[in-house]
């Protein structure tokens, strides 16, 4: 597999992490708005979310494999360039499986109350960091010249007024765009498996956030469009990408103003306000990180046994898919 072959399997594992991750971050955000203060509605949504929390942190796991070891180059330089963000990503991770898990392990209703701010606080930071690092790699990579070998070329921060602007703003609104991004769609997540009183909750807060997450996708876009004024093409397929998913986020919520609750548009929203960031950012800085992709033979070398690992670890979720995700009822194994 070549290089092309191994961008196309990272962009994969991403939007696979951002669609099932991003349903338990975004769902979590809203456990104490849509639970209230009830620890019994509060575990409801936790039991609608703890499905994806198991399915969804192997993509992640799997994504980080692959940058380390096919785009090592790409993976120095976000380190160097963005490891406040990292941190901040890593701690917030731990941070919410700790209260996820924890939460419930004790009968205090402080206890459970603390667990439920730290999870929410920290499913606020996860994909926001996420969102940061996807910024940081717009400004670090989408300038460098593809025919460049080694990192550390200067990015989007080294140009005139405009590509300073761009380093300043496109970290803070890509984090922002996910992190309101998971909200919808992980409110959706509620509302289609949660039972009715706590479904009609949850479109109202996914229904608030939908012209939020419209705005931020399209200040992306023009953010992608500046990027391919400064010289990287691709980041035109991103700026239709980000204005897709916009377009998408207003009509779903013209639907929803009108009380249509399942329709092609609100099901359609909820996949593409998540995975806009992911695409967005792999038509940006793509070729520059197939630029600096590993060599030929070490990629080559590693394909079987990654593809082999792939093929089974897609098995063993559509195994568990089957067995895990299924509407809320009385016979439901509840262990949040």
């Amino acid at each position: 597999m070549n290089a092309l072959g191994w961008g196309l399997l990272l962009a994969l594992l991403l939007v696979g992490w951002v669609v099932l991750d991003g349903a338990v971050s975004g769902g979590t955000q809203l456990v104490r708005r849509v639970g209230g203060e009830l620890d019994g509605r509060r575990r409801t949504v936790l039991a609608v979310l703890a499905p994806f929390l198991l399915l969804g942190e192997v993509w992640l796991v799997a994504a980080a494999g692959v940058l380390l070891f096919a785009f090592g180059h790409v993976e120095k330089v976000l380190w160097e360039a963005g490891y406040p963000v990292v941190v901040a990503l890593i701690a917030a991770w731990v941070v919410r499986d700790a209260a996820l898990w924890l939460r419930s392990r004790l009968a205090s209703p402080r206890w459970r109350r603390a667990w439920d701010v730290a999870a929410q606080a920290a499913c606020v930071a996860f994909p926001a960091a996420f969102g940061a690092l996807a910024g940081v790699a717009w400004v670090e990579l989408s300038a460098v010249s593809p025919d460049v070998t080694g990192a550390g070329a200067a990015g989007l921060g080294a140009g005139d007024g405009t590509a300073a602007l761009l380093a300043l703003a496109l970290p803070v609104v890509l984090a922002a765009l996910v992190a309101v991004a998971v909200r919808v769609h992980g409110g959706l997540v509620v509302a289609r498996r949660a039972p009715a009183d706590l479904a009609v909750a949850a479109r109202r807060r996914v229904r608030a956030a939908l012209v939020p997450v419209a705005a931020l996708a399209t200040l992306a876009a023009l953010g992608a469009l500046g990027a391919a004024a400064l010289g990287t093409t691709s980041a035109l397929v991103g700026a239709v990408v980000l204005l897709g998913a916009a377009a998408l986020a207003l009509a779903a919520r013209f639907d929803l103003d009108r009380g249509l609750h399942r329709t092609a548009t609100v099901d359609a929203a909820c996949v593409a306000v998540v995975v806009a960031p992911v695409v967005a950012t792999a038509a940006v800085v793509g070729p520059q990180a197939l630029a600096l992709a590993a060599p030929a033979t070490v990629l080559h070398g590693l394909t079987w046994p990654v593809l082999g690992a792939f093929a089974a670890v897609l098995v063993a979720q559509a195994v568990s898919w089957r067995v895990l995700v299924r509407p809320l009822g009385p016979r439901t194994a509840v262990f949040l």
